[in-house]
């Protein structure tokens, strides 16, 4: 395997989906980590997608408690593969099998750090989606570090809408996962609060079954209660529990959240009931989405309809800034639906090209996951560093798709609107924005759903300055 700028490179170990070698960069005179991936990315779609999420990777890098990434690129051959710090101290799962669980404060202190790692991914509008102790390395100091975090867009490469259940580590994964719901903040939280429970314990907090046998006996496994570590405080113990609970609408939220509570900055909820994993919550929240809490119906519906789950299922934020909702597509009646038609959406205004810009708009990046609608993150401000920028856009006549931001490109009512011709008569005389590729994004705007079409430079490249709109 020829990697261009790197020498030496020698198996570090492989699991089912890639290899990991240790390798010399020339350049630098460094040791480096090299994760060369088994799939092959067959198409421009997949490969574009990779490389996102790879940038977004890349800027998690000067977080002390991420492994950096030093390049990613794909192989003549159309595998992907990321060029990564060299972490010499092995992984958590590696120090749990030499040395045993962990002493609680140690624990608690690495749960302090690695949440607030994955916050910070997640206000980039990155999800890890498989975090555990394997997937946390330590480095010669002794610092442990996220890895993985530019291998998550592959889960989905061959280009279905669910996540499969190939792709899950059974004892880590959230409930809603085995549903194959898409990936989210919430799955997040309950993945790492498991590693930190294997880390107490010496084993997760539901051990799952696999492969499955029995879906009844999953639904049991995936409600059960979470058994006390013997020599951890009630508090800690009530922490891990609320991450763990299988029900997504009483999960802890966020990681933010997490590491708030283990720091002990946040006030506590009361205390859990003997004999159940948290305080019960309502099956039902306030507002129009519905929580389905994951039993083993769902399971079972999941495999017998396949993608007809997602009606079953929320959809996460997954970090970014515009949601999209199952129930976009509700008819406004009079004189309220009239204004709307009346009215551009946010940031445009009528133009020849339709609507156009109106005021600048950025956004830090894009989220695309398979089987949930693309979202995105607005900057505060356009002097604020983004990569990616409105330029036109436009009212859908109903709900927002659930399809990512290349496909959503497609679509009829978007497709003689986001172009590249409407791309260059809203650009500034002074920008050249030519070889910008294309992007959109639905969002929500009370009762009606939007789109915004976006330009972001090819190579990727962070901006401080506005190509369209007025001001910056």
């Amino acid at each position: 395997m020829h990697i261009p700028g790197l020498t030496n490179l020698q198996p570090l170990g492989s699991g089912g989906f890639a290899t990991v070698y240790r390798a010399h960069q020339v350049q630098l005179g460094r040791d480096v980590a090299v994760k060369i991936d088994n799939r092959v990315l067959g198409n421009e779609r997949d490969r574009r997608r990779f490389l996102r999420e790879a940038h977004a990777a890349a800027r998690l890098s000067g977080h002390p408690n991420v492994v950096a990434v030093h390049d990613a690129n794909i192989t003549p051959q159309g595998t992907p593969y990321l060029v990564m710090e060299l972490c010499t101290g092995g992984s958590l799962h590696d120090v749990l099998k030499k040395n045993g669980p962990l002493p609680a404060e140690r624990v608690r202190n690495l749960g302090v750090q690695l949440a607030d790692a994955l916050a910070a991914a997640h206000a980039e509008g990155v999800l890890h989606r498989d975090i555990k102790p394997a997937n946390i390395l330590v480095d010669r100091y002794g610092t442990a570090k996220l890895a993985d975090f530019g291998l998550a867009a592959l889960l989905d490469a061959a280009g279905g809408s669910t996540v499969t259940r190939d792709a899950l580590s059974p004892s880590y994964a959230p409930p809603e996962a085995f549903a194959m719901a898409a990936p989210t903040v919430a799955g997040d939280v309950y993945t790492l609060a498991a590693t930190l429970y294997d880390l107490l314990a010496g084993k997760p907090p539901r051990p799952v079954p696999w492969p499955i046998t029995s879906f009844d006996h999953l639904g049991e496994v995936l409600r059960s209660p979470v058994p006390q570590v013997p020599g951890v405080s009630d508090e800690f113990h009530q922490i891990l529990a609320r991450a763990l609970h299988p029900d997504v609408s009483a999960r802890t939220p966020t990681a933010a959240r997490l590491r708030d509570e283990l720091r002990g900055t946040e006030p506590l909820p009361s205390p859990v009931p003997a004999g159940s994993p948290v305080r019960q919550a309502p099956a039902t929240v306030p507002g129009p989405r519905r929580r389905w809490p994951v039993a083993a119906a769902a399971v079972v519906g999941a495999v017998a309809i396949g993608v007809g789950v997602w009606s079953l299922v929320p959809r996460g934020d997954g970090g970014g800034g515009g949601t999209t909702s199952g129930t976009g597509g509700t008819s406004a009646t009079g004189t309220a639906r009239q204004a709307a038609d009346e009215l551009p959406p946010p940031f445009l205004k009528a133009c020849a090209t339709g609507y156009c810009v109106a005021e600048p708009a950025c956004f830090r990046g894009m989220v695309s996951i398979g089987g949930q609608a693309t979202t995105a993150r607005k900057a505060a401000s356009c002097s604020d560093q983004h990569f990616w920028e409105a330029f036109a856009g436009g009212w859908l006549s109903g709900g927002i798709p659930e399809v990512d931001s290349d496909e959503l490109l497609t679509a009829p009512e978007i497709a003689g609107v986001c172009t590249k011709a409407a791309m260059a008569a809203n650009t500034r005389p002074t920008v050249d924005t030519s070889t910008w590729q294309l992007g959109v994004v639905g969002f929500e705007e009370g009762d009606r759903n939007y789109f915004l079409c976006m330009g972001s430079p090819e190579e990727g490249g962070e901006l401080t300055t506005s190509a369209f709109g007025s001001g910056g």
